[in-house]
């Protein structure tokens, strides 16, 4: 004959009183005599004091492998997979980034310096003298950046990732030529309104 631990037939006690029905999952046990050991059989134990039948055993349909463990390891399976897939998405958008950065790097650079007359090197050199004193690699407050104090500095570094003097040169006699005709141009509205 098969037994049910105390424990359960304590539940079923409280159980009984309550109204509703309640379950209980349980596994039986065997005495020593008839088995060695536990019944592999899981069953609900229902008790209900609104029903003519105030207890049923029902076995389960399935066990707690299968009912509980298969599914929690499909859904972790299905989360790595998808996060697998994010990060595979993530870096390929950085790659794609990456390179069409060093395509507008190249497409952006400069063409060549213009010759300057002797009076625009005098209006170049004071521009930057008063910009970043002479400086490549300074930095204001407001992230302008270079020779010239391009705003915002990421323009400039687009085009010179190195910050040299020569590159920074080529960038602000073009954007001088291009937006004032020329260093005296720029100079001239520099006088004005002490930016450029």
């Amino acid at each position: 004959m098969r037994l049910i631990t105390q424990a359960v037939i304590a539940i079923a006690m409280v159980a009984h009183q309550a109204i509703l029905p309640v379950q209980i999952p349980f596994a039986e046990t065997a005495k020593a005599a008839e088995a060695p050991a536990v019944v592999q059989n899981n069953y609900t134990l229902t008790f209900s004091t609104a029903s003519p039948k105030a207890v049923s055993v029902k076995p389960t349909k399935g066990t707690f492998d299968t009912t509980v463990l298969a599914p929690l390891k499909a859904a972790q399976t299905a989360k790595a997979a998808a996060d697998a897939a994010a990060a595979k998405a993530a870096a390929e958008q950085a790659a794609a980034a990456a390179r069409a950065a060093s395509v507008a790097r190249v497409s952006a650079a400069p063409v060549a310096v213009p010759a300057l007359s002797g009076s625009d090197a005098e209006y170049k050199l004071y521009i930057y003298n008063h910009e970043s004193g002479n400086n490549p690699t300074r930095t204001n407050s407001a992230g302008c950046l270079g020779l010239g104090q391009a705003c915002p500095g990421s323009k400039l570094l687009r085009v010179c990732p190195t910050m040299d003097y020569a590159c920074e040169d080529a960038f602000f006699t073009n954007y001088a030529i291009s937006r004032y005709g020329s260093w005296a141009g720029a100079y001239s509205f520099w006088i004005t309104h002490h930016w450029w």
